[in-house]
């Protein structure tokens, strides 16, 4: 029975058993040749495995009409990585890159980081799928599905890092501002100058323009620049 707990960077071992029926080990002793038991064919070869060792040996079987001589020959085979390096975790790590296009992105551009780190959710959950579908269902944990899961990890944390961000930039960072900047005189007409006072634009902006908390970290204003339209930048 072949091991997928190390798919597709496994190896697996196939026997090849040649046997007597019909006559006891006293009619009949079967015997590999001293040199070169097994040969194999030339340009023989298998698309998924490369045949590592071939191992020979002797056995006997017990029945209850008698002891039979046998022959056994065991065949190492490794698994072939490149079709998968070429199906299976190319694209995935590709898939994985793209997710971090978002961090890149302006926090704003909700519509464009939703779409791209649900569209990449989507294509590992689709790229584990197909590998899924050309394997045996066994019920314990292979290779193949760590890395798939840890992909999937990657790509969720992309999309959940940006929820935590847009959140923060929404919510706490208005109620960070209005607590630790502090008023200077000029908002409270004591004569400060208004073509450099930096500090009272930022408070301007806070206070009386809640919908464009986000232009105080992007440029230098000054309280000539302040006034609430939508092409503030």
């Amino acid at each position: 029975m072949m091991d997928l707990s190390k798919f597709p960077l496994d190896n697996q071992i196939c026997t090849m058993e040649v046997a007597s029926f019909s006559k006891t080990i006293e009619e009949l002793r079967l015997e590999w040749k001293t040199t070169n038991p097994v040969i194999m064919g030339k340009g023989l070869r298998m698309p998924q495995f490369e045949i590592v060792e071939i191992a020979a040996s002797d056995c006997q079987e017990s029945f209850q009409i008698g002891n039979y001589s046998c022959l056994v020959a065991e065949f190492y085979l490794s698994r072939s990585v490149g079709f998968h390096l070429v199906q299976s975790y190319l694209p995935t790590i590709l898939i994985v890159v793209i997710s971090w296009v978002s961090f890149w992105m302006d926090v704003d551009s909700v519509p464009g980081r939703t779409t791209l780190g649900v569209t990449t959710l989507l294509a590992v959950s689709s790229q584990s799928a197909g590998i899924q579908s050309g394997l045996p269902q066994v019920s314990y944990v292979k290779a193949i599905d760590v890395w798939m899961g840890t992909c999937t990890a990657f790509v969720f944390c992309a999309l959940l890092e940006f929820t935590v961000v847009n959140y923060m930039w929404r919510k706490l960072i208005p109620e960070i501002l209005k607590r630790t900047i502090t008023i200077p005189e000029a908002v409270n007409g004591k004569g400060s100058d208004p073509e450099t006072d930096t500090a009272a634009v930022a408070v301007t902006v806070v206070s009386s323009c809640p919908n464009e908390k986000k232009k105080i970290f992007y440029k230098t204003l000054t309280t000539r620049d302040v006034p609430c339209h939508n092409n503030f930048l």
